[in-house]
């Protein structure tokens, strides 16, 4: 983030001398807050409709929610920024009633809406939800579509479909037919879309960081191969995860909304991808306030092209924006690296003496001398970047038990790497940038199709790997949870020869394994809202509980010895804790103090417990075997005594940080 304010203001600077005709900026008007996980909106008429597939958490009857909009006319105030001496300034906003939408979705992930007004809700589990406006439904896609993550309505009345794992877009026509399929061999995680009045199809590639454009033809066909717009990046017009798009016409000029995940943005383009003007700026610290921007999931404009919503499923939340035509100042924090020393994301693997944590920002990834609290940092891994030993998108890491070697799959080069580690443990660990030095790099491409699973079917297509583990019964033995053919693969250290399993048939996104002392395994997907458990007989058994605890969006697994485990759950901000004589608790709450998350996700074994990576607040923690805290810490900030505030913690003042820094992590 350092620079990207100048930059912005060079970009804005650069377009000055033509008449603005797209908004350049956006004044913010009100949020809507207790929307569990909200990831899609879209405008219906006055109303806002809104996906929050984790209100299932406090039993709510609906994922989708409806929101009264129609009152928040900014054209009828004056912004309290161009307000003169005595002139009335905007009275704040009334956040908007809201109500649920009588419609069934098992994991709802996105929302349009058609001329007519009909509903279409992309239902994770594989099918699209249809809504119609005398209350009937209908769903369509059973059996073409697998893990939809986007839905639009083209002027035809055509759906367009994002489907992750089909790494494709399905037009279907009303009655489900499939009419085409866009972006095979191309697009890499698909998710939002948008038509243009020319019926031209924008769509987000989350894994390549870039706009597809899918050009309509004068047969009113969309062509099947689309052409990139932008690159990966942080400056004006770069992208960064992007997870949505959407269009707005001014006048005979065409506009692209593009909701900039991990820029923690909204970029305004030109229809050719060039930047025009952005919005919002990162909320260095997780509810840091209205107005700033924290991984934004999903955006929609009115029909009048005033309002923008814009949902960020990490806040729970959807603010609501006007529209303007000057640029927004740039906020004077941007590029204040100190409010954040880390960036840890939902990779890590640890084994004995060394800990590896996955940098989400930079795709670097951490090396720590596990054997000292605080751990020790020692050197980095990669980095995001084309060139030899960097990744493109770090999907999976793992730390051998006995070799200490780093495993690091990346899904954007389908590869997995492997590091070799060494340094004097007799002595002092040091900053040594040196320690990790490449083993062996694997084309997870050319590996598949010399495996003996590739005949039984079962991986049709390139793998992409989300999680590695070694099975503790066997050293040379290596399990892969591959989520795009939804199996386990199992092979060996270099990967020349394999067999693979099936998850079962409920799988939708498997996310993390584990695996136990005994060789029963664990694989949680946050979509089906489950727990697949393989007993070390080959069996599989399904649990959507633990104990009294429904599992609402389950991301990390990990087995305590005997029948004991823990699963995070980010929809919960907390861990399930199930102990050896089968009790389950809660373990953590909603929070930045310890024993507390945001978002917590991958969990890792540790001589002294086990490590969650608390995402949220850019940071880890770890607890021992019974479920006890005992250490809080990112890059540079460690606590080992709970600070005040924090559960279960003495009344008595914060403690200092452990760290070469103070202050909260």
């Amino acid at each position: 983030m350092h620079g990207f304010g100048l930059l912005l203001v060079a970009g804005a600077l650069a377009l000055a001398h033509e008449p603005p005709t797209c908004p350049q900026g956006a004044e913010y008007l009100v949020t809507i807050t207790s929307l569990n996980g909200a990831c899609a909106v879209a405008f219906d008429g006055p109303s806002l409709l809104v996906c929050a597939p984790e209100q299932v958490v406090d039993g709510a009857q609906s994922q989708v929610m409806r929101a009264a909009v129609g009152d928040l006319d900014p054209t009828l105030w004056p912004s309290a920024s161009d307000a003169v001496e005595g002139a009335e300034v905007r009275p704040p906003a009334v956040e908007p009633e809201r109500s649920a939408v009588d419609l069934t979705v098992d994991f709802a992930a996105d929302i349009a809406v058609a001329n007519d007004g009909t509903i279409a809700v992309a239902d994770a589990s594989g099918v699209v939800r249809l809504l119609m406006r005398d209350g009937s439904q209908q769903t369509v896609g059973a059996g073409i579509l697998q893990s939809p993550s986007g839905v639009c309505w083209l002027n035809d009345g055509v759906l367009a479909v994002s489907d992750r794992r089909l790494s494709a877009i399905v037009l279907l026509a009303r009655d489900g037919t499939e009419r085409a399929r866009l972006g095979e061999s191309q697009v890499g995680d698909p998710s939002g879309l948008a038509v243009s009045t020319d019926g031209s199809l924008y769509v987000t590639d989350r894994l390549r960081d870039c706009l597809w454009l899918y050009a309509s033809q004068p047969d009113g066909t969309l062509l099947q191969v689309g052409r990139a717009l932008c690159e990966r990046g942080a400056n004006p017009g770069q992208l960064r995860a992007p997870s949505d798009v959407a269009f707005l016409k001014r006048g005979t000029t065409g506009c692209l909304f593009v909701a900039d995940e991990l820029n923690h943005r909204i970029q305004i383009l030109d229809l050719e991808g060039r930047f025009v003007g952005f919005f919002g700026m990162h909320a260095l610290i997780p509810r840091q306030g209205e107005g700033r921007i924290h991984y934004p999931r999903s955006m929609a404009i009115n029909a009048d092209g005033t309002l923008i919503a814009v949902a960020e499923a990490f806040e729970d939340r959807v603010q609501l924006f006007a529209l303007r035509e000057p640029p927004n100042e740039v906020d004077p924090t941007a590029g204040m690296s100190e409010f954040i020393t880390s960036h840890f994301g939902s990779e890590v693997g640890c084994a004995g003496d060394l800990l590896a944590l996955l940098d989400r920002e930079t795709q670097g990834v951490a090396l720590l001398d596990a054997r000292t609290t605080p751990p020790i940092h020692m050197a980095i891994i990669g980095g995001s970047g084309a060139l030899p030993q960097r990744f493109g998108e770090v999907s999976a890491i793992a730390v051998e038990p006995l070799s200490a070697r780093v495993w690091v799959a990346d899904a954007l080069r389908a590869r997995i790497d492997v590091f070799d580690t060494v340094w004097d443990r007799r002595k002092q660990p040091v900053v040594d940038m040196f320690i990790p030095q490449l083993a062996r790099s694997m084309d997870l491409g050319a590996c598949s199709r010399q495996w003996d699973a590739v005949a039984k079917g079962v991986l049709r297509r390139v793998p992409k790997i989300v999680d590695i583990a070694f099975d503790p019964r066997h050293s040379s033995r290596v399990v892969l949870l591959d989520a795009a053919n939804a199996a386990l693969i199992f092979t060996g250290p270099r990967l020349r020869s394999a067999l693979a399993e099936p998850l079962p048939d409920a799988a939708r996104a498997p996310e993390e394994l584990a695996i136990a002392a005994d060789g029963r395994m664990a694989v949680v997907d946050p979509v089906a809202r489950a727990l697949f458990l393989r007993g070390a007989d080959g069996g599989w058994t399904t649990q959507t509980a633990l104990g009294d605890f429904t599992l609402a969006r389950p991301t990390g697994v990990h087995f305590l010895g005997g029948d004991a485990m823990v699963v995070s759950d980010a929809a919960r901000d907390a861990c399930v804790f199930l102990d050896r004589n089968g009790r389950a608790r809660l373990l953590g709450e909603r929070g930045i103090l310890d024993e507390q998350f945001f978002d917590p996700e991958a969990i890792a074994a540790s001589d002294l417990g086990f490590i969650v990576v608390d995402r949220g607040n850019h940071r880890f923690q770890r607890f021992g075997v019974d479920g006890q805290w005992n250490l809080t810490g990112s890059m540079g900030r460690y606590y080992d005594r709970k600070r005040r505030g924090s559960p279960g913690a003495a009344p008595a003042s914060t403690p200092e940080s452990r760290g070469t820094r103070g202050g909260a992590s």
